[in-house]
Formats: structure tokens, sequence, C-alpha cells
């Protein structure tokens, strides 16, 4: 199956002016708080710590609004699919009540931001984000998100309309909701920052943090910075020093956007089923252009990834009658076995170093709840919902069936690539465009010829956990199917929580 052209890149990021940040150079300037990534939840949480008083400094490895961030469907909204009855199954209905507590916040706290800061990011609140069934046994999953809301507290109604051109079962609406240029916002943030007397350090990947009684070191590939504080926002964390790698799954998800016909209804909602498909309208350029994220899988699990445009844009195609597509993308997410994200201090007896993580797709509102939570612990300042988002959890709470069933899955994988391994063959064979994972002299070797006919070789070892890599051939990247990190054809890391790039092999 294939899909019509379309540019291989996020609208957000192809609409970004460049935001004015200052030289962004490494320098060792004295901070009280280092914050490792400048997505909205690492910039939130330096501008929040700012306004408090702190001197603060972020560190990105690549460059601001470069990551998640700018990669997603992008709704502000506490509506999150079915996730509050699934944490009141998993972990109890106050815990339910508390991330609900939590996202209501963060999603006040970017309305804040946005009036005070005067921030142009074309923000429009008013839209309703919809939960739907389209199937009839779907419909309790949708009555059941509706009773856990209703008994929280939260504006919800409950019909069977929603901004979709197709018939639904059942339809759960979260009134009053937003959406909003994820880049602009966060470019607006990273301004005020910087003109507040913050640092921004772009293209300096963080390797290691120690953590000692009175401050911690952070070594990067540039040099070593020290602070009171660390605050790991690097979407997957790259330190294992906390277990929540154990407890964690990461998938991709993938993204189109194509112009709306004139007339046709459509607006923020989400499916309940599986595939899944998120929605929403942005107008960009004069043109109303509708967004479809979905077809999620585990990363380094599927290869031909391309399928997965072709899907969406089929789907796109017969439901709203869309043919002029733009742009399509893909992203990562990160889920906690329990639906709560990892957010605090990493591991028990720290009381410096600081993460959030696990925001299972709904980043905006979790990642700006999460910034609000961690300068509450710097601070000392008391918080509510503090305790349900407890990172430490991931090594003191009992394993739980998940627990055993993820890790055994992974553990499987790792024994599999070590007893088995993969097949002998030889790199030259490979025709341009095709990518194989081989033994090669008793080493296992990711291989790529790429378009031109140049062979790229690298060792297929993941260096997080030893994992073996495979091929996406959507992305043209090497993906680690264990913990989720990425590498380029060249071995060079794309996504963590690796750290170091896949060494290249010699095929002479």
């Amino acid at each position: 199956m294939s899909f019509p052209a379309s540019r291989h890149i996020s609208p957000w990021v192809d609409t970004l002016p460049p935001p004015e940040l200052g030289p962004t150079g490494f320098r060792d300037d004295a901070s009280d708080v280092l914050v490792l990534g400048a997505g909205i939840t690492g910039i939130t949480t330096a501008l929040l710590l700012q306004r408090a008083g702190l001197k603060v400094t972020v560190v990105e490895a690549r460059r601001l609004a470069g990551s998640v961030t700018m990669h997603s469907t992008v709704k502000v909204t506490y509506g999150h699919g079915t996730l509050y009855s699934k944490i009141e199954q998993k972990r109890g209905f106050d815990a339910a009540a508390a991330y609900a507590e939590a996202n209501v916040a963060g999603f006040g706290e970017i309305l804040a931001l946005e009036r005070d800061l005067n921030i142009d990011c074309m923000l429009e609140r008013g839209h309703p984000h919809v939960i739907y069934a389209e199937q009839p046994e779907e419909v309790e999953a949708v009555e059941a998100e509706a009773r856990v809301a209703e008994r929280i507290g939260l504006p919800v109604t409950l019909g069977q309309e929603a901004p979709v051109p197709f018939e639904v079962a059942a339809a759960l609406h979260f009134t009053d909701q937003a959406h909003f240029h994820p880049g602009r916002y966060l470019a607006g943030l990273a301004e005020a920052f910087v003109h507040g007397g913050g640092n921004i350090i772009e293209g300096v990947r963080a390797r290691e943090v120690s953590e000692e009684s009175h401050h911690c070191t952070v070594g990067t590939a540039a040099g070593k910075l020290a602070a009171a504080h660390v605050v790991v926002a690097t979407h997957y964390p790259f330190l294992d020093r906390g277990g929540q790698f154990s407890r964690m799954t990461a998938r991709r998800s993938y993204g189109i956007a194509a112009v709306l016909p004139g007339g046709s209804n459509a607006g923020m909602a989400i499916n309940a089923g599986s595939p899944t498909r998120s929605t929403r309208t942005v107008m960009l350029d004069g043109e109303e252009l509708l967004i479809v994220v979905g077809e999620g899988h585990g990363v380094g699990h599927v290869s031909e990834t391309g399928q997965r445009w072709a899907r969406l844009q089929q789907w796109a195609q017969e439901r709203y009658g869309v043919t002029d597509f733009r742009y399509h993308w893909s992203a990562e997410e990160t889920s906690t076995l329990d639906h709560v994200p990892f957010v605090g201090f990493a591991a028990p007896g720290s009381n410096r170093l600081l993460l959030a993580t696990g925001f299972d797709g709904w980043g905006m509102t979790n990642g700006t709840a999460a910034a609000m939570l961690m300068r509450d612990l710097i601070l000392e300042r008391d918080n509510s919902w503090a305790a349900t988002f407890d990172a430490r959890r991931a090594e003191t709470s009992l394993p739980g069936k998940e627990f055993v069933k993820h890790n055994l899955h992974i553990g499987k994988m790792w024994l599999k690539d070590r007893v088995g391994g993969p097949p002998n063959g030889s790199p030259e064979e490979l025709e341009p465009g095709d990518a194989a994972v081989l033994k090669v002299d008793g080493e296992q070797t990711a291989a790529h010829r790429d378009e031109n006919g140049a062979l790229h070789a690298v060792s297929a070892v993941c260096t997080h956990m030893g994992c073996t890599v495979g091929w996406n051939d959507g992305e043209k990247s090497w993906d680690c199917p264990c913990h989720g990190s990425r590498f380029n054809p060249d071995g060079e890391v794309l996504h963590g929580p690796a750290t170091a790039p896949l060494s290249k092999q010699s095929l002479g």
C-alpha cells in the first residue's frame, strides 16, 4: 500500500519562525537548577523556577522545539481518551481524581502563561474534546469514562453527537477545551525565559548525572555542569537508577495533515476503539488542515512503518473526503504501566535529581502539570498530587502482572538475540533502499544501503541495555524494541534513553 506524496515533516516544525534565544553554545555559568530537555516540560519547568527567583540553565541535545512536543496532535485538554477509568481500575478513584486535578491545573497554567506573556501561538479556547465509540462494543468504555469523570466533577456530557462526519454510538464531551501551535507557544516561553536571564544550551547531549549531598554534576559531550538540582525532562529518562524503564512502554504513532474541504464536520476528537484516530483542525497559511494521528505500535516492533501513513490517509480520504495531503510525520509516546506519569525525585533517597516521563501521548497538560510539580518539590512546597505521580514508586511499589509480562517480553527478546541472533550475510548484497540486521564476522551488524548506493554499517546492539535494533523504513532509522531508543543509519542517537551512538562497523 502506497500513499499520496506529502512533505515528511510536522506542520508545527514547518511553520515555526526561529525563536530569539541569543547565544546557545556551551557555557558553565553558575546555576541553581539544570533542566535537561527543551520540550514543553523542560522549558515550562525552567520558566516557573526562574519566576520563583532561581537561576536556571536548560541543556538540549538538539535544538528547542525539535522533538516530541512538535510531533503530536497537540490538544490542550484534560479529556485524555479513557485514561480516568483505566487509572481508577489500576490505582483507585483517588488516583484518578489526582490525575484530573493535575491536568486541570496544567490546562489553566497554559492559558495563564499564554495570556500573561502575550504569546502569539494561535490558541483557541471553547472547543469540546470528544471521546467517541464508533462501534457498539466500544460504548461501555466511553460510558465508564463518563462515570468516573462525572464523579470527579469534570465538566462532561454524554450523548451521541461528535465532531466527525459519520455516526457514532456514544460520545463523551469535555467542554471548553483548547488547541494551539505548540512551537509558537514553546518559543514564547523560551524567549521569556531568556529575556529573564535564563540560559539555553543547544546541541549538547547530557550523558550522566551524579548526585551528591549538596549538588549534582552533569556530564555532557562538551564538558561538565553543576547545580543544586537537576531536572531530567528528556521524554524518556536516560538515567536508569530509579527503575522507571522497567515499568514503561514506548510506542510510535503517526500523523498526517491534509486540506479540509469546506463544510466538513471536523474538530477535536479521539475514538475509544483501535486503531486510534485522533483528529483536530488548524488554520495554517490561510488553509484549514485536518490532522489525523494514530496507527501506534511498539517501538522497534514494526519495520514497514510507511504503511501506517497510508492507512491514515486512506481513512481520512474515505471519512472526510480529503485529497490534498500536505504533511506526514511520526512521534514517540511513553506510558507507565499504571497510566500515571512518573514525576518527582528519581529514586528513593534522592533529593536533588528529578524527572518527568510517561505522559501517554497527552503531553501538553501533563508536561505543564509536571513542571508545576517539580517546581513545588524543588521549592519544598506542598502539592496535592505529588504522591500520586511520585516517580519513586517505580522502585517502592510491588510489581504486578503487567510488570512481569512487560519485562518477561523484553527478557525474551534479549535472550533470543543472544542465543539465535541474526542470520549470516553480506551487507554488500543489499540493494539501494534496503536494510537488514546481519551477522558479519561474528558481530551483529545493522546495515543500510541508501538511495544513492552508499552503504552504512553500525553495530546492531543498542547502547542502552544491549537489545538488538530493528529497521524503521518510514523514518530510515534503527529502533530498539526494548526501551525505545532510536538511531540514524550512521548510528547517531535520535531518541533516548540511549546516550551513546551505535559504533561504526568495518566491512573491509
